[in-house]
């Protein structure tokens, strides 16, 4: 076998096919026939299946996104405060292989110095500005078939996707299934606040112990703004937005065979650096 034959097996080999999840030989499966380009060390590893059809159309609006825009998330949240606050929780979990679903620019990858570490998206232009950013395996696959063999990772994590993905149900069950027994999902997701939640949560800011006017009305100010048109027009639009409630994603994560360990939310810790009451990061453990 010559070198470079030799290295597109070695490289292609921790991956499967995301459909029949077969081994890959230069990124082509054996059993189904499928073949896969790989350009500039990237592979794209996204799903023949007629249901993902549309993955193209999806992958060309981030795409968008990622070149129109010069950090495209910090608006909701992104921020270097919140990116080393992640960091150190993933540093809580010993992980020799981790992967991040939806890695978007990259900035968690960077925080991350230990192990082994895949990442997945399904954007170009992203990968490219997250290759500059971190050291890591990446490829372009979908949530709902990772190309990727059971059991392969300590740690998944994923920032602001849980509800992007095109089928919550498949996905949560594809993260499980490439999970080691006893790995942890790291997932952060912005939830629909029940009326009771969001009460909860202005009268603990605003109102209680003491009445706070200003501070509400700094609080309201933005959201007021936010239903603009033309400042909604400044926040990226994409293409599938699910929304569920807290207890809601809970139920999905147990309903797919995790058993959650921590949920963390500023409504139960002010101190968290995460931007709204709205924003939850779940630890769920296979």
């Amino acid at each position: 076998m010559n070198a470079p034959a030799m290295q597109a097996q070695i490289v292609s080999a921790p991956y499967v096919c995301p459909d029949c999840k077969k081994p890959l030989t230069h990124w082509r499966c054996a059993v189904c026939g499928h073949e896969f380009p790989c350009s500039d060390g990237v592979p794209r590893l996204v799903s023949r299946n007629p249901r993902f059809e549309h993955a193209a159309a999806i992958a060309s609006a981030y795409d968008t996104i990622y070149t129109e825009r010069s950090q495209a998330w910090e608006n909701q949240g992104r921020t270097p405060e919140f990116i080393a606050w992640f960091g150190e929780l993933l540093d809580r979990f010993a992980a020799a292989r981790m992967l991040e679903i939806g890695c978007g620019e990259g900035f968690v990858l960077a925080t991350r110095r230990e192990g082994v570490r895949f990442a997945t998206d399904l954007s170009v232009a992203a990968i490219r500005r997250a290759r500059k950013r971190a050291d890591a395996h990446f490829s372009l696959a979908l949530a709902e078939r990772l190309p990727f063999a059971a059991d392969s990772f300590d740690l998944v994590a994923s920032v602001g996707v849980m509800e992007h993905f095109l089928d919550i149900g498949e996905a949560l069950a594809e993260i499980r299934r490439v999970l080691a027994p006893g790995g942890l999902y790291v997932g952060l997701t912005h939830v629909a606040l029940t009326p009771r939640e969001r009460l909860g949560w202005i009268g603990a800011q605003f109102v209680f112990p003491r009445l706070r006017p200003l501070a509400l009305a700094r609080w309201l100010a933005p959201r007021l703004r936010s239903r603009l048109p033309w400042h909604r027009a400044d926040v990226p639009q994409q293409p599938i937005q699910n929304r569920y409630t807290t207890a809601g994603a809970q139920a999905w994560l147990a309903c797919s065979g995790f058993t959650v360990e921590e949920v963390l939310h500023t409504r139960a810790d002010r101190s968290l650096p995460l931007i709204g009451p709205s924003v939850v990061v779940f630890v769920a453990r296979k």
